[in-house]
């Protein structure tokens, strides 16, 4: 018999009824779940049926991994170091800084490498995040600085498209000045040559006295 084959992906609206089936197995709060639908990431089999959801709220550089819920707990070990590969490729893809979790399972310590926040990291945590009072966990993706310095280079990278794209304007500009200014050239020879022809066929129509 072949392997049950599994998908990740992020969760959509139709994964809703689903999902609510997960958070209440968990005893998580499904109504304010509901409404943070789009930080789940999922990992269903090939027949559809969901077997966990982790979430990940983002703000600016930083991430909480939240609410964690499987359809079978008891094989949980066995599906969230799926569903975390896919979390870390969605945190890469968004430069996060930081990641904040408050789940209790050893494999964020053990195997994920989280660690207790101290009272100052603490004090960076975004608000969004929640202000309860209790233990948080932190995992530092990459020095601040650096993505600092990653933005200020996709800065000076999106300048320099900018002026690229400004100057190949200013020259499509003056190759159409230069093909206006041949094309009006061209109009007004052919003018003189008409008008040339027409006194060399007619010279009384254009002299004094034929009026």
């Amino acid at each position: 018999m072949n392997d049950p084959q599994y998908n990740l992906r992020r969760a959509t609206v139709d994964d809703l009824p689903g999902l609510k089936i997960l958070w209440d197995r968990a005893r998580l709060q499904v109504l304010d779940l509901e409404k943070r639908l789009t930080d789940f990431q999922l990992l269903a089999s090939d027949a559809g049926d969901l077997i966990g959801a982790i979430g990940l709220h983002i703000e600016g550089k930083q991430g909480q991994v939240h609410s964690e819920a499987f359809a079978q707990p008891e094989q949980d070990a066995k599906f969230r170091d799926q569903v975390w590969e896919r979390i870390q490729v969605v945190a890469r893809n968004h430069g996060l800084v930081r990641l904040w979790t408050r789940e209790a399972a050893p494999f964020w310590q053990q195997q994920a490498g989280f660690a207790e926040a101290s009272a100052e990291l603490v004090e960076k945590l975004p608000a969004s995040f929640g202000d309860a009072p209790g233990r948080w966990l932190m995992l530092q993706l990459r020095e601040e600085h650096l993505a600092a310095l990653s933005l200020e280079r996709e800065f000076e990278l999106f300048q320099a498209g900018q002026k690229q794209e400004t100057e190949k304007l200013m020259q499509l500009g003056r190759k159409l000045k230069t093909i206006l200014m041949f094309v009006l050239g061209v109009v007004l020879l052919i003018g003189f040559i008409f008008l040339l022809k027409l006194v060399i066929k007619n010279p009384s129509f254009f002299s004094p006295g034929s009026r």
